[in-house]
C-alpha cells in the first residue's frame, strides 16, 4: 500500500511512522526541513515542500497513492489548497485533518473520503478511561458503542471464557481479544523500577483460555453494558 502524508506535526509524523511500521510505502511531506529530517530514515521518502505552492505535488505521482492524508494542523488555506490539488491529481482516497467546523463543512462539500479530528478521538478515549473502572484506552464507535482496553476484572482471573460466558452475555459485551504480558528480551538488563511492559495480542480467544492477572481485555459493547460489566466483576 502507498500512502502520502502531507504535514508532519505530531499527528502526521506519528501516522507516517505507524504506517511505515505496518509495511506501507510512505511518502512524507512537510514545509519544515527539521520535521522532514526527523522522519526521513523511517519512511520510504520524505520531501520538503512549501505548502503555499502546490505545483510540486504534480511531480510526486499522487495518482498512484492508495491514500493521501492532508494532516496540516495549523493553516486552513494551505490545507484546503493541498486537498484541492490532490483531488485534481487523481488521488484515489483523501483523508483530511479537520481544523474547524467551517473547514469540515467545505471538505464535506468537496466529498473528501474521511475527516479526522485527532483531538476529539483522543478526548473520547480518555473519557472512557476516566469513567469506566480499569479502562486504559478506548475508542468511540458511535451510536453509544465503544471498543475499550481494560484490566481483566479481578473476579475473572484464573477462569476461562467457557466458565464466564454468562458474565459477558448478561451485559451484551464481546471479548475481542486479550493483550498479555510477556517477558522482554534481556529483561535482566533493565533497571529496577522500569515499568515498561511487553504485551502480546493473543488473537481469537478459545473457550479454554485462562485469564491471568495482568491481562488487558479488548472489549466491544454498548457503553452502559461495558461500564456495568466492569463494575460488577471488579472488586474494590
Amino acid at each position: 500500500m502507498k500512502c502520502c502524508i502531507i504535514g508532519l506535526g505530531v499527528f502526521g509524523k506519528n501516522l507516517a511512522l505507524n504506517l511505515a511500521q505496518l509495511g506501507a510505502e510512505v511518502l512524507a511531506i512537510d514545509r519544515r526541513e527539521e520535521n522532514v529530517s526527523l522522519i526521513k530514515d523511517e519512511v520510504g521518502a520524505a520531501v520538503v515542500m512549501d505548502f503555499a505552492d502546490t505545483s510540486p505535488l504534480a511531480r510526486l505521482a499522487i495518482h498512484e497513492m492508495d491514500a493521501v492524508v492532508v494532516a496540516i494542523g495549523d493553516d486552513f488555506e494551505c490545507s484546503m489548497a493541498m486537498t484541492v490539488k490532490a483531488q485534481e491529481l487523481g488521488a484515489k482516497r483523501i483523508v483530511c485533518r479537520v481544523l474547524s467546523p467551517m473547514h469540515a463543512r467545505l471538505l464535506r462539500l468537496m466529498k473528501v473520503d474521511r475527516l479526522v479530528v485527532p483531538e476529539e478521538v483522543a478526548a473520547r478515549g480518555l473519557a472512557h478511561s476516566l469513567l469506566m473502572r480499569g479502562v486504559v484506552d478506548g475508542f468511540d464507535m458511535g451510536s453509544g458503542h465503544a471498543i475499550i482496553e481494560a484490566d481483566v476484572p479481578t473476579s475473572l482471573v484464573g477462569r476461562n471464557l467457557s466458565q464466564t460466558a454468562e458474565h459477558f452475555k448478561k451485559h451484551d459485551v464481546r471479548l475481542v481479544t486479550i493483550k498479555r504480558k510477556e517477558p522482554r528480551p534481556f529483561e535482566k538488563l533493565f533497571k529496577a523500577g522500569d515499568t515498561e511492559i511487553n504485551r502480546r495480542t493473543l488473537g481469537v480467544i478459545s473457550l479454554g483460555e485462562t485469564f491471568t492477572d495482568g491481562d488487558i481485555f479488548v472489549l466491544f459493547g454498548a457503553e452502559k453494558g461495558l461500564r456495568d460489566f466492569l463494575e460488577e466483576n471488579s472488586a474494590e
